[in-house]
């Protein structure tokens, strides 16, 4: 079969209309992790009658989730809000996650891994299937893969025209990870089972591997840093220092996942050009908004897609 790339193997999922939208999903390999099972699904949105011309624009969903935050089975969503304002739109999922197939080593997935591997190649692909360097907008997990690259210079100036973090920080130490001993209990209690069941603990739709859990409790104990373990490599310093790539954070007055004032402190230490807002009552919003609904509801729809739009613009 011959591949949707000349980077390296990609191969056409399948083609679905569904009203006034096309969805084309791609598979892609891109061989530069030591699993070689690895596939990363991207899927390429459009509109009937509505010209791409703003750009793309790649959406990264956030931990226990998939490309259905950004898109409804009904066809609604930020996704097809940024496609009818012209832009082309691409949704990227992780590994295992809604198309993305388990990998043979699923349950040792990183965030390291997603940042030196999965979103390079998906960036590369993206370019070179529209012609032009993408945007990047993540939310929660989505949001600290994005930032983690761009601190880590996977994610190039040269090839990346902005990024929009949405309810993303990657510095707040949770009281529980206070107690002695907690980080490791939790780290070895989900490396028995392998993975961790979102909906069994009502989370979200889909699990996340052992090891991108086991990072995370990591990251943010009392003696952990955000950074790419395996690498050595602290990045703190690194997202402090900057970038030339514009910063849109918006964080949510009412997120009890990750509170607004860690997301705007994160955002607030970029070195580079950033605009950093709170969606709630005091910025002149209809209501405080929370982790899901500042982007998954009809006042987001009417109050903070627009935001988004505009500024992409």
């Amino acid at each position: 079969m011959k591949s949707s790339s000349q980077l390296f193997p990609v191969s056409l999922l399948r083609a679905d209309v569904f009203g006034s939208l096309t969805e084309d999903v791609y598979l892609v390999k891109h061989n530069l992790d030591d699993d070689k099972s690895v596939q990363i699904a991207v899927s390429h949105l459009g509109l009937a009658g509505v010209t791409a011309s703003k750009g793309p624009v790649v959406l990264l969903h956030g931990s226990f989730s998939n490309r259905g935050f950004w898109l409804s089975a009904k066809g609604e969503g930020l996704a097809r809000h940024l496609a009818e304002n012209g832009f082309d739109v691409w949704m990227m999922e992780m590994r295992g996650h809604g198309l993305s197939p388990r990998n043979h080593q699923y349950s040792k997935n990183t965030l390291e891994q997603y940042v030196l591997h999965d979103l390079p190649a998906v960036n590369a692909f993206v370019k070179e299937k529209s012609g032009a360097s993408p945007a990047w907008i993540g939310h929660s997990l989505g949001g600290v893969v994005i930032a983690s690259a761009i601190a880590a210079g996977t994610l190039a100036e040269a090839d990346c025209r902005a990024i929009v973090l949405l309810g993303s920080q990657a510095i707040r130490r949770p009281w529980y990870q206070w107690i002695p001993g907690i980080s490791l209990s939790l780290r070895a209690a989900v490396r028995s089972k392998g993975e961790m069941d979102g909906r069994k603990h009502g989370i979200g739709p889909e699990n996340e591997p052992a090891a991108l859990i086991s990072e995370y409790l990591k990251r943010h104990s009392l003696l952990g840093s955000w950074q790419l373990p395996a690498q050595r490599k602290k990045l703190l310093p690194l997202w402090k220092q900057g970038t030339q790539v514009p910063l849109l954070a918006l964080a949510a007055a009412a997120d009890s996942s990750d509170p607004a004032r860690y997301c705007t402190r994160f955002a607030d230490m970029y070195g580079g050009e950033k605009t950093v807002e709170t969606l709630g009552v005091q910025s002149g919003l209809s209501k405080d908004y929370g982790h899901v609904d500042m982007i998954v509801s009809p006042e987001a729809a009417r109050e903070v897609w627009p935001r988004i739009t505009s500024w992409l613009s």
